[in-house]
């Protein structure tokens, strides 16, 4: 299966974001919403699953544009599920987005689970305006409950005015050798990255952009890494997704951007 998603937002005069265009096939359907909390000036967007998937050998394609001054959130309604497919080939979804001058996104959806015998790969590929912020926040769960973990990568750029500012790429799953060893993710099954790049730290010095105190019911593994330029990546391990969710629930109090 093919299939293309595409978002695009631009801030009216009166300071709330429209949504220009919002078109998908299934299994990547949007629907928009009311902003959560009654966010002013927020576009929210819900992925719909409309299919099952993606299944090994789909090829899924999300285009976002949030223009100047835009605010958007996307979020989904329920975990995405990663199959295997009658053949080998492994599915793959590609995201390009930019986000134009004193835009904002927010990328918050649903944990991603590879079920056993899937093969998945996502690249993700983010323009910033030097004086955009962006949150992005993605999980991935290798497995369903008590079943074996099936295979993801996934790679996040961000360029932020024409420069790189984050390449990271995470591989795991049987797949991928020896990810799956105390040098990658040991017995943990679930991990999350958080990526948040924010022009208010500007002048902040890194070790200052977010502290996060430690908590005894985290359950989870947290490390916190300013990048070069305002922005730090936040990436965490855990035995579960509930874990993960604590961890999302703590950062998401403490940083304005969520």
């Amino acid at each position: 299966m093919k299939a293309k998603a595409r978002l695009v937002a631009e801030a009216r005069p009166d300071g709330t974001t429209r949504l220009t265009t919002l078109a998908g096939q299934a299994p990547l359907l949007l629907r928009q919403t009311l902003a959560d909390g009654g966010a002013p000036g927020v576009a929210q967007v819900y992925l719909v699953a409309g299919a099952a998937g993606p299944v090994g050998g789909d090829e899924l394609h999300f285009g976002v544009h949030v223009g100047p001054g835009a605010r958007v959130r996307v979020r989904s309604v329920a975990a995405t599920l990663a199959l295997p497919g009658l053949r080998s080939g492994e599915s793959t979804l590609d995201v390009s987005v930019c986000v134009e001058s004193g835009a904002e996104l927010v990328w918050d959806p649903e944990p991603f689970i590879a079920a056993r015998g899937a093969r998945h790969r996502t690249t993700v590929r983010v323009e910033l305006a030097d004086d955009a912020r962006l949150t992005w926040h993605e999980q991935t769960l290798l497995g369903r409950h008590g079943e074996e973990p099936g295979s993801v990568a996934t790679r996040l750029c961000v360029r932020r005015a024409g420069r790189p500012l984050l390449d990271h790429t995470v591989a795991v799953g049987p797949h991928h050798p020896g990810s799956l060893g105390p040098a990658v993710i040991g017995a943990e099954r679930a991990g999350s990255t958080t990526v948040i790049v924010d022009p208010a730290w500007e002048e902040v010095p890194p070790a200052d952009r977010l502290v996060l105190e430690p908590r005894d019911d985290a359950q989870c593994a947290v490390a916190v890494f300013p990048l070069d330029g305002p922005a730090v990546v936040i990436s965490a391990l855990s035995g579960d997704g509930l874990g993960l969710e604590r961890v999302h629930r703590w950062v998401r109090r403490g940083v304005a951007l969520l």
